[in-house]
């Protein structure tokens, strides 16, 4: 039988594991993302990111300028998009290619 212990770290797990989706969100500002619209590219999925002249060449053909582009803060890309697949904003690490 579960004793009051047992219940009451069940408990702190389960508030726990629901912080992590805001952690992940903490720093993309309001104006891009409404805590589910951004993301981490992941490269082994096949979210290749390609730097031409222009801007930044999504995996997608979808290209993003470098006057719209915003520095990524841990050095990774980072789309935050809507459910139609338009970009609200995009993060390209420094010296990205």
């Amino acid at each position: 039988m579960e004793g009051p212990n047992d219940v009451m770290i069940l408990t702190a797990v389960i508030w726990a594991l629901s912080l992590c989706p805001a952690i992940a969100h903490d720093w993309y500002p309001a104006s891009c993302c409404s805590d589910h619209d951004c993301r981490e590219l992941v490269e082994d999925k096949g979210e290749v990111v390609s730097e031409t002249p222009k801007g930044w060449l999504l995996w997608d053909g979808r290209l993003v300028s470098r006057g719209t582009a915003k520095l990524s803060p841990n050095g990774k890309f980072h789309l935050c998009e809507t459910a139609t697949k338009s970009i609200i904003c995009f993060y390209a690490p420094p010296g990205a290619s």
